[in-house]
């Protein structure tokens, strides 16, 4: 399995969200999503193409205060294929069909990266 330009091996926790179905998966809307931000419930979870990764065990990277905590709550695709902490006013963070082929791979990338790392816990849908 190669990723990036790294042959690397599938973590256990990558080929446990392999097993997973989407069907059986809880779903979230965004205002729910929103709530898993380490305040308003203990909780981190970052979404990446509709997929609710759980970096609770990374809260020196992404709890409260700390550098990538502008990612959780949220999915956060457009941010990453933009590599932005921060988007517009209005933009929405998850819209990425106008991003280029470079930036949809760098996308792709970061999934790949969640994956082998961080359980998916729930899918996020288009709605407050």
């Amino acid at each position: 399995m190669a990723f990036g330009d790294k042959h690397q091996e599938p973590t256990e926790i990558f080929l446990e969200n392999e097993k997973l179905s989407i069907h059986d998966l809880p779903i979230f809307t965004r205002s729910q999503l929103s709530q898993y931000n380490g305040t308003d419930k203990p909780e981190l979870y970052v979404a990446i193409r509709g997929y609710i990764y759980d970096v609770t065990a990374n809260v020196k990277s992404y709890g409260p205060g700390k550098g990538y905590h502008a990612f959780v709550g949220k999915d956060a695709s457009r941010m990453l294929g933009l590599n932005k902490l921060k988007l517009p006013e209005g933009d929405d963070s998850w819209y990425t069909d106008d991003l280029t082929d470079k930036q949809q791979k760098i996308i792709d990338d970061w999934t790949t990266f969640f994956k082998m790392r961080y359980h998916i816990v729930g899918v996020v849908v288009d709605h407050y």
